[in-house]
């Protein structure tokens, strides 16, 4: 059909629908992410580094036994500082296995983005760092509900806060910064709170109530999924999709 044959209401419409399809919405970019998420399956997102976050768990979980052993009093603040190992350890093993033996560029060669597969990463390596904790906690807290949430909600807020460091790296686009530079903020601070202000952070934490740290806690993940939304959906000048047959 000829364009100057439509009515100008239909010439309207017809311009409205193009530029509803080409507009990107919130709505169709949270769909965009459960759409990867259902498609991008664990071969392609752990492709080749299976054993990082194998040994990521186990060097945890070593930690975890031995500051338990040590019997240590100021148990919340080993909670606080300890709770984000497995997420620090499996992002930073993983990227640097990836970029020694260039298997950076395998994932690059995929139908998802860099941006989407570590958006992904994250997501999955979260819930492995808090499905451990929680059970580490709970065989702590020795049937102590009251002092089991109190850890849970410690350790929930530290890998929120974490995970929001190391998103405003990459958001800004320093994908190597991310990698060492958060770790190493993370184990200064908990050097100096250990040596400095162990017992006095012990004693606040005791002080404040497990509504109020799950409050922060909320407010954490509540930071860190809007991060991270705006990290999986932003696109920077120069970022391209790779895709194969």
């Amino acid at each position: 059909m000829n364009t100057w044959k439509l009515s100008e209401e239909e010439k309207e419409n017809a311009i409205r629908s193009i530029i509803k399809q080409g507009i990107v919405t919130p709505k169709s970019r949270i769909k965009g992410i459960i759409d990867t998420c259902k498609s991008c399956t664990f071969s392609v997102l752990f492709f080749g580094i299976g054993d990082c976050v194998f040994l990521s768990i186990l060097i945890t979980v070593c930690l975890w036994l031995f500051f338990l052993e040590a019997g240590k009093k100021t148990i919340l603040c080993t909670v606080f500082t300890l709770s984000p190992f497995v997420y620090l350890m499996s992002f930073s093993l993983t990227t640097w296995k990836e970029k020694i033996l260039q298997l950076y560029e395998i994932t690059m060669s995929c139908r998802y983005t860099i941006r989407q597969v570590t958006a992904l990463r994250m997501i999955y390596f979260s819930i492995g760092n808090m499905l451990i904790n929680t059970v580490v906690l709970a065989i702590v807290s020795r049937n102590e509900v009251a002092a089991f949430w109190k850890m849970l909600g410690l350790s929930f807020s530290s890998l929120f806060l974490y995970g929001m460091i190391m998103l405003v790296f990459q958001i800004k686009g320093r994908v190597y910064l991310s990698v060492g530079v958060p770790p190493v903020m993370w184990g200064l601070f908990s050097l100096l709170f250990s040596l400095f202000y162990e017992e006095q952070a012990e004693g606040f934490f005791l002080t404040m109530t497990n509504g109020i740290i799950w409050l922060f806690t909320i407010i954490l993940f509540i930071g860190f999924i809007f991060m991270l939304y705006s990290f999986s959906t932003l696109r920077q000048g120069g970022e391209k999709q790779y895709a194969v047959d």
